[in-house]
């Protein structure tokens, strides 16, 4: 069991409000995770009792979302009809019981809808068929979570409460259980949450009035503060109203892939991390840039193959502004860029990518996560009707998105089986597929989660994918 730190706020950020406001359109859904290959089938009864001590020391496991209020970000509330056995479930893989059919049960997994009563999570202990033949597995993990519970880092981190460093570990003592935590500050009454809400909002306009007050105290004495915070407020609202229209200006993206749906698909591949180092060192930049140009190439590519010229496509990057150890919560900003759509050599694309994202970083500064909450609030004043419309038009301009995450560089053991791949599954939210790697053992592992409308043969999109970085690494 973890001792690290766990975000445990008694309500949503903006951004994580929105990002459950989403959730009423399947297009915009933002659900997260992995899957786990396994070497061996899972102890199920194990993991049932890892994943109940889990929430007995993560309130968020326990919890469900309390949108009642209305005028504040939605409250996190103890579910009192909560059924570990209800988030935890056990299957058998049909059919040839490979990779193929675990990839599709998780995309299945991933495709239901959240139910809004419980608390947002999801996990499927995977068991593979009893007769073994080529091709099939022993088992597998399917984690779900709703992005408003965690961000990709956090969820890892979360993921210490029941991942173990050997493959039978000493059990758990029961004094070592923690008990079920409290929720502090809760309303008993309909009066008590009506005043909880204004006294959160507030709250939260006097904390803006006093650093108001504290900034204005200090224009006498330096005239250029003025200009310097009056410029730094326009830059904020624009940088606002540029978020609502995903920061592309006037640049369609990709004419292949405008169309969207709520069906679900997922590809996978691996790549050797040593590889990848070799290559971001050669090329002269970092694994991440060699990670986001490869997404690049095999979309050119993609096009090429159907003779759908493309004059440049919107992507976007993960920027983490997480500065504690903490598991759970978001600290995140999705950075927006394009770039040109025109076939290149593996090289040159590169160096275009590499230079369009060294541009978007150096415009970020320590206001960016402000600007993301401050957009977040106003969008979540809409009616869900048109946060959907808003997030759907923002959406047809964004061809993919990228999250490149940092896993365990040795084996890790759950509930009996070894880790054998670990894929991650990024948010969709209304794009045409998400590409998210984590590194574990050695490789990168690419996790492909493709809307099946949009991209047509998600097959092809993930061979052109593994090529483009079999070419950079060459």
């Amino acid at each position: 069991m973890s001792d690290r730190e766990i975000r445990q706020a008694t309500r949503m950020t903006e951004t994580e409000a929105l990002m459950w406001a989403a959730e009423s359109d399947p297009w915009l859904s933002s659900g997260m995770g992995s899957v786990f290959v396994l070497d061996e089938a899972p102890d199920f009864d194990r993991f049932m009792e890892s994943m109940a001590r889990a929430s007995h020391s993560l309130l968020r496991l326990r919890e469900k979302v309390d949108d009642s209020g209305g005028i504040a970000p939605p409250r996190w509330v103890i579910d009192d009809d909560f059924d570990i056995r209800e988030h935890v479930r056990h299957v058998k893989l049909p059919g040839k019981g490979g990779v193929r059919e675990l990839l599709d049960l998780t995309a299945q997994v991933f495709q239901d809808p959240f139910d809004v009563h419980r608390p947002l999570w999801q996990f499927v202990a995977v068991e593979g068929p009893a007769r073994k033949t080529k091709g099939s597995i022993r088992g597998g993990i399917i984690m779900k979570l709703h992005h408003s519970v965690s961000d990709g880092i956090g969820a890892l981190r979360l993921a210490e409460m029941y991942l173990d460093f050997e493959r039978n570990p000493a059990p758990v003592a029961a004094a070592e259980i923690a008990p079920i935590p409290k929720t502090e500050g809760q309303p008993d009454g309909p009066l008590e949450t009506v005043l909880s809400e204004v006294d959160y909002v507030l709250r939260q306009q006097l904390e803006i009035a006093r650093r108001a007050a504290a900034e204005v105290s200090l224009w006498g004495a330096d005239k250029q503060r003025i200009k310097d915070t009056m410029s730094t407020v326009g830059g904020m609202l624009k940088s606002v109203a540029k978020s609502f229209d995903g920061g592309y200006a006037e640049n369609t993206g990709s004419p292949l892939w405008r169309q969207r749906s709520r069906h679900r698909h997922l590809e996978v591949f691996d790549v050797p991390l040593d590889d990848l180092r070799a290559a971001s060192k050669k090329l002269g930049g970092s694994i991440n840039d060699v990670f986001v140009a490869g997404t690049a190439i095999a979309a050119s590519r993609y096009h090429e193959e159907r003779d759908s010229p493309v004059e440049a496509f919107n992507l976007s990057f993960i920027v983490s502004t997480r500065k504690d150890e903490a598991a759970g919560g978001n600290s995140f900003a999705p950075v927006p860029f394009s770039v040109t759509g025109r076939p290149l050599e593996p090289v040159d694309m590169f160096e275009a990518v590499k230079a369009a994202m060294a541009e978007k970083r150096d415009e970020l500064d320590d206001s960016s996560g402000d600007v993301m909450e401050l957009a977040a609030g106003l969008a979540t004043m809409l009616p869900d009707s048109m946060i959907s419309k808003a997030g759907r038009a923002r959406a047809e301009k964004h061809d993919w998105a990228t999250s490149n995450l940092r896993g365990a560089p040795i084996p890790i053991f759950v509930a009996g089986g070894q880790i054998t791949h670990m894929y991650p599954v990024g948010p969709l939210g209304g794009t045409a597929f998400n590409v998210t790697a984590m590194s574990y053992n050695g490789n990168l592992h690419f996790g492909v989660y493709i809307d099946p409308k949009a991209v047509d043969n998600p097959e092809a999109l993930r061979n052109h994918l593994a090529n483009a970085y079999n070419d950079l690494c060459a």
